[in-house]
């Protein structure tokens, strides 16, 4: 459904990751090799990004954004 490079918004996550809520990134990982979870980047802090990782949400948790 997304695409690297897609700017998406978090609109519905998981109870887990709910203060991504109204956050738009971009789709760096389309979730084709990570079981279904689209990683998005810009939506949490660059440290955690690159030590953690990216956070990831499955497509029906994002809507494109405007």
């Amino acid at each position: 459904m997304f695409r690297k490079g897609d700017k998406v918004t978090v609109t519905n996550p998981n109870p887990g990751n709910r203060r991504f809520r109204g956050k738009t990134g971009t789709v760096m990982d389309d979730g084709s090799k990570s079981g279904g979870l689209v990683g998005i980047k810009g939506i949490d802090g660059r440290l955690a990004e690159t030590v953690i990782g990216l956070p990831g949400f499955y497509a029906e948790e994002l809507s494109p954004a405007n």
